[in-house]
């Protein structure tokens, strides 16, 4: 069934992603830990093999330019491996950057593009240039002819039209043949003609070639297919000698990929040991026809994109879950007796006196399975941390800034819902003390500094709060050069700002006290996307602290997670209204008669001095319902407060947040909704709205 078709070829990619994804993140930490350890022989084999996996993954679903990339540093590995190439930096670099560019291909993958339409050439003739000719080489023939030029067209293909000369075999070969015999396997020549149209005809023609090798012994290609690739057009019709099971339909099926046109296969006579330096002898030629691309994936397919949908699970976290539910079970059946014994007419004292004992039992266990269930979704943010050493260093040889990176914390764990959101905030921080904190060498001698910067980034567990901090030793704030940007630019009130308030100015839209703009930073977008994200999209908090000369430290601070939420219950109009325990500083009463009216709108007092005043109703677009006394919540988004006046305080509790429709949030003032266990709705504020100037 076509359905069924697509649904399994749908599985196999989404399976793709996931194992793809996972060996790109794993070679990238082994590189750096191997750029740490050059002579580790373990790491060496951890980073081969590792390579070799995606190579093989990518090959299997079509994706030739992916599988190529993998396939030429397996090679330079290779030559590592066997001592005939020499770990040294600029080895170690090329292999950094094509598992960089592998990282990239798999995000490009992911996001529905096509495989073919990325060019890793550039990186593939680096790795290659690395080892040169001397792979491949070993088995050509020490008393003949070369084999490339043994009736061979330009760089060993054959001419387009004409049958090949059977080539030359070597003694090295003729060996693995006479194997191959032994093993009862025949010898095929498998003739693959790539599609005219096909502008990438060695990616279509390799993408076979791998094939060939999970399925077969492949003894020679003609183009060669490893060491120096030939030009392009060189691949159009490819020659391949391999050994294989009698039955040739294995071969062609191997070769049934998309742009394919033809192939044909043509069983041989072994050569005898006698016979090196002789052609070998046509014994039987299999039909020969069109392949039509029935596999139903070609090199680099287009789709949609992919959203994960499966995690990976310590299995005795899901123990403890499988352990609640079984709970949960027995207490399900005490209650439906007990509602038994409600209809038999059963002691009323009795019943109360069980049900109070379940009760208690099954809050226990929601408890219980409710922190299982956020254990599932928790993830080290050592995923996020890892990348920080290559980025540190990539920036560091950039700028000419020696750094040192002490990073701890790694095994804190956060909740895979933050994790994307997360990294680009760390990594603006990272690149800003770099660029703008740091000194340089010199600079840092003559302070009496140590030559090489300190970076430290750590991570902790506070409560129901991840707490991250990124500091550095570098010249710390210049809060003098910032007000007087801040007078430039016609900041309000910005001669007599505090030091806070002044430190609040970097995280403002394109603010940046730096001259020289580069493509690192000085364009003031590092902190205002740091601002952001942490605020808004994760409703954490950033704090800035500064010391002339010594430094700076940045301090975050995250909910655990995302989908529950801490907050206080309050009532306006008769609804519902939920405030998040981190956005609220205290709880007050306000009369009607301390509320004043300024230019931007009502104010409060707090504190001995007016913030500004809101409603619901006045958020919502009415008006603020006049009462005598008002119960009032102060608010706090990041260096701002506000008033917002309610009618009633109700209660603390967890909220489970669920999407709210656009619909229902015109005017962005909620970021979600909740359901009391009576079905009454909850709208979740996002304290936002007090930094807006819309309202």
């Amino acid at each position: 069934m076509p359905g069924s078709a697509w649904t399994e070829d749908e599985r196999l990619r989404r399976a793709f992603l996931e194992e793809g994804d996972e060996l790109v993140q794993k070679l990238g930490e082994s590189l750096s830990a191997l750029e740490a350890d050059p002579g580790s022989h373990d790491l060496v084999h951890e980073v081969f093999r590792l390579t070799h996996s995606l190579k093989s993954e990518s090959a299997l679903m079509g994706h030739a330019s992916l599988s190529g990339l993998a396939h030429a540093m397996e090679d330079v590995l290779e030559s590592v491996r066997g001592g005939e190439l020499a770990l040294a930096a600029d080895v170690l670099e090329k292999l950094v950057a094509g598992a960089d560019r592998l990282a990239l291909m798999m995000g490009e993958i992911s996001r529905g593009e096509r495989d073919a339409d990325s060019d890793p050439s550039d990186v593939v003739q680096d790795l290659r240039a690395l080892i040169g000719s001397r792979r491949g080489t070993g088995d050509e023939a020490t008393d003949g002819p070369p084999a490339r030029g043994n009736g061979a067209g330009p760089h060993g293909g054959a001419a387009e039209g004409v049958a090949p000369a059977e080539p030359v075999f070597g003694a090295q070969e003729v060996s693995r043949l006479a194997e191959a015999r032994e093993r009862g396997e025949s010898l095929f020549r498998v003739t693959v003609t790539v599609a005219t149209d096909e502008p990438m005809k060695f990616a279509r023609a390799f993408l076979v070639f791998n094939n060939f090798e999970q399925s077969a012994n492949v003894i020679r290609a003609i183009p060669a297919m490893d060491g120096e690739p030939a030009d392009d057009a060189s691949y159009a019709r490819t020659v391949f000698y391999l050994t294989s099971a009698p039955d040739d339909e294995t071969l062609r099926a191997a070769a049934r990929v998309d742009q394919i046109a033809m192939v044909e296969t043509a069983r041989l006579e072994f050569p005898s040991a006698g016979s090196i330096g002789r052609p070998l002898q046509e014994h039987y030629r299999a039909d020969a026809g069109p392949i039509a691309s029935d596999r139903g994936r070609g090199p680099g397919p287009a789709g949609p994109p992919v959203e994960k949908t499966t995690i990976r699970v310590d299995a005795r976290r899901l123990d403890d879950l499988w352990r609640f539910v079984a709970e949960l079970v027995l207490h399900k059946s005490h209650v439906s007796r007990l509602s038994d014994g409600v209809a038999r007419g059963m002691d009323a004292d009795s019943i109360r006196e069980e049900l109070m004992v379940s009760s208690d039992s099954l809050e226990k266990i929601s408890s219980g399975m409710q922190q299982a269930m956020r254990d599932t979704r928790s993830i080290p943010i050592s995923i996020i941390f890892s990348k920080f050493p290559r980025l540190v260093r990539d920036l560091s040889r950039k700028l000419g800034k020696p750094v040192d990176l002490v990073m701890s914390g790694q095994e804190t764990e956060i909740d895979r819902s933050i994790v994307e959101a997360l990294s680009d905030p760390l990594t603006h921080i990272i690149r800003n003390a770099l660029d703008h904190g740091l000194e340089f060498p010199e600079e840092r001698v003559r302070l009496g500094k140590p030559e090489r910067g300190r970076i430290a980034v750590s991570a902790r567990r506070q409560g129901g709060t991840i707490v991250i901090e990124l500091a550095d030793d570098g010249r710390g704030l210049d809060t003098e050069r910032i007000r007087q940007k801040a007078i430039d630019l016609g900041i309000p009130d910005a001669a007599s700002l505090g030091e806070a308030d002044l430190r609040e100015l970097v995280f403002r839209p394109g603010f940046s006290t730096k001259e020289v703009v580069t493509d690192l930073s000085g364009r003031g977008v590092g902190m205002d996307v740091v601002a952001t994200r942490i605020r808004n999209d994760l409703r954490g908090t950033v704090e800035l602290a500064s010391e002339t000369g010594k430094g700076t430290r940045v301090v975050l601070r995250l909910p655990f997670t995302l989908t529950i939420v801490n907050s206080l219950l309050v009532e306006d109009g008769g609804h519902l209204y939920a405030i998040p325990l981190g956005d609220l500083d205290s709880t007050s009463k306000v009369s009607a008669g301390d509320i004043v009216l300024q230019e931007q709108g009502e104010a409060g007092p707090w504190m001995e001095e007016l913030i500004p005043l809101y409603s619901i109703g006045g958020l919502l677009g009415g008006e603020r319902t006049p009462r005598e006394e008002y119960f009032a919540v102060v608010l706090r988004h990041g260096a701002s407060r506000g008033l917002l006046v309610v009618e009633e305080l109700i209660e603390e509790r967890e909220m489970v947040i669920r999407p709210i429709d656009d619909l229902l949030n015109t005017r962005r003032l909620f970021s979600g909704v909740s359901v009391l266990d009576d079905g009454r709705l909850v709208f979740i504020l996002d304290t936002s709205f007090i930094r807006r100037d819309n309202f």
